[in-house]
This record gives C-alpha cells, sequence and structure tokens, in this order.
C-alpha cells in the first residue's frame, strides 16, 4: 500500500499532466473570484456543475483534486467524492473521502481527514474534521510525525484544533503513546508547528529524584514585537522548594543582540537542614550584551569597534545548580567581562573590566577586581626602512576590594627592531629592543606607597623554515634559537619598600619574567600527497643563563608534543615535560581517538607533578557503537587515579530515528553546592524521550549524596 506521502506526490504529478493535457475546460465565475474545473467528463444541469475522473479545482487560494465533484455557481458550495487532496499553499494539505466547501466562506466538513503540515512534517488523523477560514477542528484525533500506518510515538485526543494562520496545535484530553503503549496524560498540550516565534506555552521539563521529589518545569514565551521577547520558566520540585527565572531578550540594533535573566529558589525548611545548605534562597541575574558599531558609525568606514558584556551576579552555586534540569557542570569561581575596542587601521584601544565571585567563599570581600582596564596597542609597523620596525602597548588598570585594598598600575611596552634573511633567504635574523616601565599606586589596603620600575631587554632570533618533497610526502621545519639578554633595571625606593612587603600576584606581574635565557625551538609537519596531515611534532627548551634564585634551575622542563594522524579517523597524541631538575617527567599526556565503522572511542590520561609533589592524575574514557541501525551504546567515566575515585560515569543506551529518539543512562557524578561539605554526589537513571519537532520530555529517578571529594 503507498503511504500518504508518496501518494500526494503521484497525485501532484497526476495534476500537473491534468493542467497540461486537460481535454475539457470550464470556468465558472463565483463572487469569490475565479475557479477553475478540469476533467475528463464535464456536465452543467442549471448552477450545478458535475465533474467526474481525473477531478483537478483550483482558485486562489486551493489547489484540490478528487474523482468526482458538484460545484454550485450560485451558493459556491463544494461537494468532493473520492481520493481527494485538498493543497492550502505549502503550510497545510488534507486527504480525505468525502468532503464539503464553500468557496465563499473557507467553511466545511472533512470525512474521514489526514492532514500535513508540511516542512515540519507533522499529520493529523481522525475520522470526521469541520474547519473554517482559519481553524481545523478535530476530535478522537491523533497526531505524530513518524510512519503513518503504523508509528512509533504518537499524540491521541479527545478534541482538538489546527490554526492555520498561527500554525500551531491545540490538543485536549491528551495522551501520549509508544507504539501502542500509553505513557502519560495531560488535561492541555500545545505546539507549533513552524519556526515562527509567537506566544504561548514552551515544551515543559518533567524529572522524577529521590532526593527532590518530582521537578516541573513550564515556559511561558512572550513575543510581542519581532525585536524583543520575554520567557517565564516557574518550577517546582515538591521535594525541595520552587523557583521562576525570566529572560529578557532584544536587539536594539541591527547589528547588536542581548539578554537579561533574573531568577530566585526558595529552598524548603526540611531539604535546607537536610542538606545542610548555606542559604535557603538562591538568587540571581545576568546581563549578556553583544554589539558592533557602537560608535564606529559616527567615524570613517576605516573605524570598527565593538562591545560584549557577559555580567553574572549570584549569591551562591546552588543558583546556577537550580536554573533548570540540565546536566551542565558549573565552576565555583564565577568571572563577569566586559570588553569594549576600536581599532583603525594600526591603531587599537580598548576598555576591560573582569569581577569575580567566589561561590565556595562566605565572604568575597578579600577577592581583588580588575575595574577597569585601558589599552592602547599600535600594531607592528615599519619605519624608515621596510626591515626596521616598532610596536607600542600602553595599559592602565585599576584594582580595587571590599576589604580596602586598592592600587593602579600603568605599564607600557615599545619594542624596535631589525629583520633580515642572508645565504639566499635559507637564515632569518631578527633582533628587537623592548623598553618596558611600570608604575603603581597603592591608595589604601596595605600602606600607601607608589613605586615605578623601568627595564630594557635584547632579543634575538635567528630561525630557518624549510620544506621538502618526497615521493610519499611532504616534510615541512622550523627550527630558532630565541636569544633573551636582560638589560638595564631601575627600581624606585617605593618600589623596593613594596617589593619587600608585599606577596601579591597582581603585584609580581608587574615584574617582567626576562633572566637571560636561550630557547630552542623545533616544528614540523608531515603532509601526504593528497595534503592530509600525517605528524605534527614541536620540540621546545629553555635554558636559564647568569646568575640563578634558589628557587630556579638551569634547565627548564623541555616539552614534547606528538601528534600521529594514522588515518583520518585514527589519532594518537602524547603531550610531555620532563624536568632537569628531579629527573622525572611534571607532565605526561596522552589522548587516543579512534573510530572504525561503527564504533568510536576517546581515551585521555593525564598526569602532572608540581614542584611541591602534588600529583594530579587522572583519566577520561568514552566509547561509543552504532553496531545497529538507528541504535547507540554509549559509556564514559572521568576517573580520579591518584586519590581512587570516579568523578563521574555514565553508561546508557539511545536510539535514534527520523521522527523521535529515547536516551536512557545511568549516571554517577560529583557537583558543587553550597553545603559545607562543598559538594553533592548525584547518582540516578535518566530516560529522556525527544519527539520532532515537538521537543523533549525527560524522567531522572536520583539519589542525592553529601560527599568531599
Amino acid at each position: 500500500m503507498i503511504n500518504q506521502v508518496e501518494h500526494w506526490l503521484l497525485m501532484l504529478f497526476r495534476l500537473f499532466l491534468i493542467l497540461s493535457f486537460s481535454i475539457v475546460l470550464l470556468q465558472a465565475q463565483s463572487n469569490i473570484g475565479n475557479v477553475e474545473i478540469l476533467a475528463k467528463n464535464l456536465s452543467k444541469e442549471g448552477n450545478i456543475v458535475h465533474a467526474k475522473d481525473d477531478v483537478v479545482l483550483y482558485s486562489d487560494k486551493y489547489i484540490i483534486t478528487a474523482d468526482e465533484a458538484y460545484y454550485d455557481n450560485n451558493s459556491s458550495d463544494l461537494e468532493l467524492i473520492g481520493d481527494i487532496t485538498i493543497m492550502e499553499g505549502s503550510t497545510f494539505s488534507s486527504r480525505s473521502g468525502y468532503a464539503k466547501l464553500n468557496m465563499n466562506s473557507d467553511s466545511g466538513s472533512l470525512t474521514p481527514m489526514f492532514g500535513f503540515t508540511g516542512s515540519s512534517k507533522i499529520w493529523i488523523k481522525c475520522n470526521e474534521a469541520e474547519f473554517d477560514a482559519r481553524y481545523y477542528i478535530t476530535k478522537n484525533a491523533i497526531v505524530s510525525s513518524c510512519n503513518v500506518q503504523d508509528p512509533d510515538w504518537k499524540i491521541g485526543f479527545t478534541s482538538g484544533k489546527y490554526d492555520k494562520e498561527d500554525q500551531y496545535i491545540s490538543t485536549f484530553n491528551t495522551l501520549f503513546y509508544l507504539d501502542k503503549v500509553p505513557v502519560f496524560y495531560l488535561p492541555y498540550f500545545g505546539f507549533s508547528t513552524d519556526t515562527t516565534r509567537r506566544t504561548g506555552l514552551l515544551i515543559p521539563e518533567f524529572s522524577f529524584g529521590s532526593d527532590e521529589g518530582l521537578y516541573y518545569m513550564q515556559p511561558i514565551y512572550f513575543a510581542p514585537q519581532d525585536s524583543w521577547d520575554v520567557q517565564l520558566d516557574p518550577q517546582i520540585r515538591t521535594k525541595r522548594g520552587a523557583g521562576i527565572r525570566g529572560t529578557l531578550r532584544f536587539a536594539d540594533s541591527p547589528y547588536s543582540k542581548g539578554k537579561i535573566t533574573v531568577g530566585q529558589f526558595i529552598e524548603s525548611s526540611d531539604y535546607m537542614e537536610k542538606n545542610n545548605l548555606r542559604n535557603n534562597k538562591h538568587y540571581g541575574y545576568t546581563v549578556e550584551y553583544d554589539r558592533s558599531k557602537l560608535f564606529s558609525g559616527y567615524f570613517s568606514e576605516k573605524v570598527e569597534d565593538g562591545l560584549w558584556i557577559d555580567f553574572q551576579y549570584l549569591n551562591d552555586v546552588d543558583y546556577l545548580n537550580t536554573v533548570d534540569n540540565s546536566d551542565s557542570d558549573y565552576d565555583a569561581l564565577v568571572q563577569s567581562t566586559m570588553n569594549y575596542y576600536m581599532k583603525r587601521d594600526l591603531d587599537y584601544i580598548g576598555l576591560y573590566a573582569k569581577y569575580y565571585i567566589d561561590t565556595s567563599k562566605d565572604s568575597n570581600d578579600d577577592i581583588v577586581q580588575e575595574l577597569p582596564t585601558f589599552q592602547y596597542h599600535r600594531f607592528t609597523s615599519s619605519i624608515l626602512e621596510d626591515n626596521i620596525f616598532y610596536s607600542i602597548d600602553y595599559s592602565v588598570s585599576n584594582y580595587t576590594s571590599k576589604s580596602g585594598l586598592e592600587f593602579v598600575s600603568n605599564q607600557i611596552d615599545a619594542p624596535i627592531g631589525i629583520h633580515f634573511s642572508f645565504l639566499d633567504d635559507f637564515f632569518q635574523f631578527k633582533f628587537s629592543e623592548h623598553f618596558y616601565l611600570a608604575n603603581v599606586d597603592y591608595d589604601e589596603g596595605v600602606k600607601a606607597a607608589d613605586g615605578h620600575i623601568v627595564q630594557n631587554y635584547h632579543d634575538f632570533s635567528l630561525y630557518t623554515e624549510l620544506a621538502k618533497p618526497y615521493e610519499d610526502f611532504l616534510h615541512t621545519m622550523y627550527f630558532g634559537v630565541n636569544y633573551i639578554l636582560p638589560g638595564n633595571i631601575s627600581k624606585s625606593d617605593g618600589w623596593k619598600e613594596l617589593e619587600n612587603d608585599l606577596n601579591l600576584d597582581e603585584f609580581d606581574s608587574l615584574i617582567l619574567n626576562t633572566k637571560e635565557h636561550v630557547s630552542f625551538n623545533l616544528i614540523e609537519f608531515f603532509y601526504n600527497k593528497q595534503g592530509r596531515m600525517l605528524v605534527s611534532h614541536s620540540l621546545r627548551q629553555s635554558i636559564l643563563m647568569g646568575d640563578l634564585a634558589t628557587n630556579e634551575y638551569k634547565y627548564q622542563d623541555i616539552s614534547n608534543d606528538l601528534k600521529i594522524y594514522f588515518t583520518s579517523n585514527l589519532t594518537l597524541k602524547n603531550l610531555l615535560y620532563y624536568s632537569y631538575e628531579f629527573s622525572r617527567f611534571s607532565k605526561f599526556q596522552t589522548s587516543f581517538d579512534w573510530k572504525l565503522d561503527e564504533y568510536k572511542t576517546s581515551f585521555i590520561h593525564t598526569y602532572q607533578k608540581d614542584k611541591k609533589d602534588k600529583v594530579d592524575n587522572y583519566l577520561t574514557l568514552s566509547l561509543d557503537t552504532d553496531y545497529v541501525q538507528n541504535y547507540n551504546f554509549f559509556t564514559s567515566l572521568s576517573y580520579d587515579v591518584e586519590d581512587s575515585f570516579f568523578k563521574s560515569w555514565q553508561v546508557g543506551w539511545k536510539m535514534q530515528k527520523k521522527c523521535w529518539d529515547y536516551r536512557i543512562m545511568y549516571k554517577e557524578e560529583i557537583e558543587p553546592d553550597s553545603s559545607s561539605n562543598g559538594s553533592t554526589n548525584t547518582n540516578g537513571i535518566y530516560l529522556i524521550f525527544n519527539l520532532y519537532p515537538i521537543g523533549g520530555i525527560s524522567y531522572d529517578f536520583t539519589k542525592d549524596g553529601k560527599s568531599a571529594p
């Protein structure tokens, strides 16, 4: 049996044949415009036109095919019999065996009805439907986007309607089925059949956890204008509490977009006491704004500028954990950023700000904020001769904290250099002289003091870049030697005093690391005849020279980075650092990615040991297989070898077809929260459904416990 979609294509093909080769044509006039009827057999008796065999009728709104049709010129009533297709533009088509339609009012009925919504692939099926110029009204119908004869999923409802103008389906007494098995019930359900922005309810989120109870979030969407919209996300967790989040999205110009989000979640007293949480309310807000051509539109076309704001405030990390029911991982340190730049030719100015919140602390008064930093940069350009170059970089930063620490720093770096080649461009030589000045002024917090440092250093580079083709591959290589020689350094008395009294990272960053040293760099690549990379390799070594401090070692760690691309589906990577000082590897990282037909695996192992013998030793592993068509088995883990615990692991199964997918998995993970223990160990079974194009529904059966890894 030919399915409905294939049948429509045949009918459409037949329609064009009939239009092209029709043997009979009759034009009838109605009070809504011309109606044209084509058929093999056509007759007229009074006001009634009777068409039979390969009937095609079209007007300004409809294209209709049927086995037989009766049309009343006076009333504009149309009766259709047998194998009926009604096409209303490209958004909706219907099939039926018997239909009545008034061409003047665009109302009528279909018995039975099969409707198809076009690009969304959603279809509606019922025994009887009524319609008017805007709505199709159905009873005891089903909806799906799967195979018509035996759908993998479907939605059944006792009554519903399809809004042709808004392309929106509303259903009442709704029952969701997987195959023929009912899964859950909703008294009302609605969804869009296209991507047009419109006010209404979005897809809800469901889940169940043994610790938090039933989770339900119902997004409410408002789209009053094209330039902005609002989304409200009220939620409830029956054993934990309730909250709401609101998001305003807007575009205030053709070159910008922004988003403002405000939210709060209130814990129940029982849950708060049981889990020893720091706060009973978790609240916060975010502001995101991205714009180009903020001021540059007032200048010449050569000027460009841009503004990016990503500001976030929250009282603790559980605000992020209760935003929704996703598996997102959040860092305890939250950073807010504001960046603005303006550029013209070789000149660049920037204005930056950074604000930090450490959610693991009860107080953030001692955190130093960067509010703001101003930078001017002159890109490298030639002077006097093409091989003589210079650049300028100036920045001023204001650092502040609520504990009273405040200081301002100024930094200037102005290198000037020369570049030339010799031995027929076999060798390249570059020399640059760097002039650096830093000034710091502490206003409060330590003791009122200021100071400055002036220093210069010499930078010598000798390098070669080579390429040689072989019979089966191409080899390119860069080898260079770089020598840094410190020049003079002058420190004011105030600087020396601050240097002795303070141990601040912000202060230390103002001192250039210009120890006399020489560094060697080897970078090489191998390509096959088709241009695909086979191997990439880099080797770097730095050697300190001159007088060394007590905590310095002459031979710095050597690094070796090797990547081997056996095929486009098989890659091996290795990165290692070897410490001469301790005669051991300070870092060793190996990764392996392999995809073979239906199998895909990834493995990463990292081991590193610092000078204080602190060891990080962990591995991550993932494995996927699509051995059975449309089915995917997956597993992954993250294991801390040093402390012998699983940070997270999961194993699951996924089925994916064109009209839906589902995923079931077991997962354990440790997440930071605001409890005194600092983390939650969550484990449970997750079941997730995605029905195309309606959206997703998820269940999770979890058990939470406090732990301190």
